[in-house]
């Protein structure tokens, strides 16, 4: 990915996640921000009365630094958020499983042309990685474990896609990997507000605050994991195709 698309998709998730905490602050905390904004406008008095005392250099200096900073200040949310959107790693790889167990025909083939430490990865997810979501702590914590071996055999994928295919990875599978990356950012957004709603409640009973919290936490899991799942479909889809060309040369 280019420095412009990753500004623009860091850009887009910290702009959303900020509007997203106005939006709530405006709707539930009204009263508070009534409250608050006295001082606010006193400020923006004292801002406007020094701004105006400085001569008109200064004054596209301090312009130019604010927008600056603005801009700085939400680009580093969304990769604030595009980091914390790994640990949906959790439910990321059970995805992961499932697609490898059911391409698990042309994958052994392939597989057994690299040995080495992907060969390993994949043989151990295979024989230890369950694909059922409700599992026991005890395979749970298998799971963890086998986090390093998923990340492994989806990097290969990946690679083997770039190395062998015609012009590298598809301008698909990149979209399919920015709308992945996406989806984690704004579902960690939602996360935020679930916990936010869940501490300092709604306008109304509090089972509708705990209602609301518990949506958008499903909200965020779902949309993360259609598009990861959207992606793996395409990744699977290539790599067969590519390792197919292959065997054909």
């Amino acid at each position: 990915m280019n420095i412009s698309s990753r500004f623009s998709e860091f850009g887009m998730t910290g702009a959303f996640f900020w509007i997203a905490q106005i939006i709530y602050f405006a709707l539930v905390h009204d009263t508070e921000l009534q409250e608050l904004a006295p001082g606010w406008i006193a400020s923006l008095d004292h801002y406007q009365a020094l701004t105006k005392a400085l001569p008109q250099t200064f004054k596209d200096v301090a312009g130019a630094l604010l927008t600056a900073f603005g801009l700085i200040g939400i680009f580093v949310t969304g990769l604030i958020l595009n980091l914390l959107g790994s640990y949906f790693f959790l439910f990321e790889d059970i995805y992961l499983n499932r697609h490898l167990k059911t391409n698990h025909g042309w994958l052994d083939k392939m597989v057994d042309e690299c040995p080495g430490a992907v060969r390993d990865d994949y043989l151990r997810l295979r024989k230890e990685f369950g694909a059922n979501i409700f599992v026991s702590a005890r395979q749970g914590l298998k799971r963890l474990l086998l986090t390093g071996c998923c990340t492994r055999v989806q990097s290969f994928l990946f690679s083997y896609i770039h190395v062998f295919g015609d012009n590298g990875s598809p301008e698909v599978l990149s979209d399919h990997v920015h709308l992945w990356r996406t989806a984690r950012a704004i579902g960690i957004t939602f996360w935020v507000l679930s916990v936010e709603i869940l501490v300092f409640g709604l306008h109304g009973s509090e089972w509708i605050a705990i209602l609301v919290s518990i949506a958008l936490f499903l909200a965020a899991i779902y949309t993360t994991l259609r598009s990861y799942n959207r992606m793996c479909h395409t990744l699977f889809t290539l790599a067969c195709a590519t390792y197919s060309r292959q065997q054909e040369k």
